[in-house]
């Protein structure tokens, strides 16, 4: 126990902070820090397949949109019927879910590979934004939930228990909501990288052809890699939906399938609290940026990426992360 509190002492401070946080800031700039964690999510789901398996993807916001979607037009067409808002979240993960095993079926069974799996995903991820972005007559309808095309949905429930005193995901609830789920998260994904799927899943990074010799599965163990990238990313979405009140079709654009790639190779893809902080960071960073123009922010964060890939391989986050660890060591 010591020995792991040791190991862990920069992501215990960091999230004792975090915890401490609403009480020194106003509403205001922690519903920023809400928003700011809601990408955390997909950031992880790609840091899982990038990260651990090399698999870079572009589909991630795909499924981003697709999760937000689906929790909209659910909880639009049940509006009133009681616990809408919690079971429509699952819901709508189970579909993104599924999606996603259908699309990591097709890529890993069928065989594709390396560059054409960023192609491919790529490809999904315009298409579904693309059809979306033409859906604004009335005729693009689900049951009473109309998807709006450039406009957007909006009109869904908050998430939670209007019940409860604070049963509704706003505000300081929603900030600790988010936050606990990112803890129970990381300590999950950190449990699977060490699992024997996790294990069998990182060699396929190295050799994927002498893991499968060995006997094991490689096709299935990046079929489920995949399917908990899906659903991170759909997490992402369905509470960044929550927070704005509204999902549109820009969620799964070409800019917004990029950002994650830019927040996860900069932070330090190989290592997840570091993705989890420096999407935060990066995130806040990207959104500053855009107050003198969105073209700004993107010349940016593209620049931050050629910067981290060229002189910091591992991640700028993961290297100062490493730096602070040990100057605390003597705490």
């Amino acid at each position: 126990m010591i020995s792991n509190y040791k190991k862990k002492k920069f992501e215990i401070i960091v999230f004792s902070i975090l915890l401490l946080l609403p009480i020194f800031i106003d509403s205001y700039y922690l519903d920023n820090i809400s928003y700011f964690m809601c990408w955390t999510f997909i950031s992880l789901g790609l840091a899982v397949i990038w990260g651990m398996g090399g698999i870079l993807s572009f589909g991630q916001t795909a499924f981003f949109g697709l999760a937000g979607y689906g929790f909209s037009v659910i909880s639009i067409n049940f509006l009133g019927i009681a616990g809408v808002s919690i079971w429509s979240v699952v819901l709508s993960l189970i579909i993104t879910g599924i999606f996603g095993m259908i699309v990591g079926y097709f890529l890993f069974y069928g065989g594709i590979y390396d560059v054409f799996i960023g192609i491919v995903t790529l490809a999904i991820t315009l298409v579904l934004e693309t059809f979306m972005q033409q859906t604004a007559g009335p005729e693009y309808a689900i049951g009473s939930a109309r998807l709006n095309g450039f406009n957007g949905m909006q009109g869904m429930p908050t998430i939670g228990f209007e019940s409860l005193q604070f049963g509704l995901l706003e505000g300081v609830t929603q900030y600790y909501f988010i936050l606990l789920l990112a803890i129970i998260i990381l300590i999950s994904l950190y449990k699977f990288k060490q699992s024997k799927i996790g294990l069998v899943f990182l060699a396929t990074k190295e050799d994927r052809e002498r893991v499968s010799s060995l006997g094991h599965n490689v096709q299935k163990t990046q079929l489920i890699a995949f399917t908990i990238a899906s659903l991170l990313a759909g997490i992402s979405g369905i509470l960044y939906t929550n927070w704005g009140g509204y999902i549109t079709p820009d969620s799964m654009g070409l800019v917004s399938a990029a950002l994650p790639v830019v927040y996860v190779a900069a932070s330090g893809k190989k290592d997840f609290f570091s993705v989890f902080l420096g999407c935060i960071f990066f995130v806040w960073l990207s959104q500053t940026l855009a107050i003198n123009g969105k073209q700004f922010a993107i010349i940016v964060m593209g620049l931050i990426l050629v910067i981290s890939t060229r002189f910091f391989p591992d991640g700028i986050i993961l290297m100062l992360k490493n730096k602070l660890t040990e100057k605390i060591k003597w705490l």
